[in-house]
């Protein structure tokens, strides 16, 4: 016959291995001292790789701009922000070209090529990581760290307009905060990244349907049955 007290014992510690088990299931906080690690180390990475609005760099003037070019680089909407000035094209050339030119604001905002004279890109910013949320070991020297980050402090023409309908990404970059995660990698000198960051996109949420609009639906689907 079994006691109430080897009962009790008993229930005790299944109570303890669920409780463990349960707790085991959710991942420790990181320490503060490692958040601030990995936080310094992807802000440095970002430091150096700012957000342009082309993938090159392009030098100008741009002489005689075809249609296609303009729109591929959006010329059109940079002029319309009062980053470039725009006059005729010269003689011969097709229609619809012009020539294309750094304004006194563009030029003061373009990131010079310094291996180019006169190239540059336009960039609008860089990112920042707002909070380090999770770490995983990847392996014996990488971790793999997810993350939120934002665009602090954009170029004031990035939030103009007509750039933001030319170039959609400027647009998506400012609607922050993003998540994403990183692997890095532990070397002699400190966390490095290793690869490029990921960011996370989000599922796409499906439209909420009302039980009237369900409703409705059934009847349609019903009736083409019917017929």
């Amino acid at each position: 016959m079994v006691s109430r007290f080897g009962g009790a014992v008993r229930a005790a510690i299944a109570s303890g291995v669920f409780l463990m088990a349960v707790a085991g299931c959710r991942p420790a906080p990181l320490p503060l001292e490692e958040r601030a690690d990995y936080s310094a180390t992807l802000n440095r990475y970002y430091e150096g790789r700012p957000l342009c609005l082309w993938p090159d760099t392009v030098k100008f003037p741009v002489e005689d701009a075809t249609p296609e070019v303009i729109d591929e680089r959006g010329f059109d909407a940079l002029t319309d922000a009062g980053l470039l000035s725009r006059r005729p094209a010269g003689k011969g050339a097709p229609e619809g070209s012009y020539t294309f030119d750094l304004s006194p604001e563009g030029r003061s905002a373009l990131n010079p090529d310094v291996f180019n004279p006169g190239a540059g890109n336009f960039c609008y910013g860089r990112r920042k990581v707002l909070s380090v949320d999770a770490a995983r070991e990847n392996s014996t020297t990488t971790e793999v760290v997810d993350f939120r980050y934002g665009l602090p402090g954009p170029a004031w023409w990035a939030t103009q307009h007509s750039i933001q309908s030319a170039f959609p990404q400027v647009v998506t970059e400012l609607e922050g905060p993003h998540r994403a995660e990183a692997t890095l990698l532990d070397t002699t000198d400190g966390w490095e990244v290793s690869g490029m960051p990921a960011t996370i996109v989000p599922p796409a949420t499906r439209p909420h349907m009302s039980a009237l609009a369900k409703a409705r639906r059934l009847l349609r689907l019903k009736k083409k049955q019917s017929s």
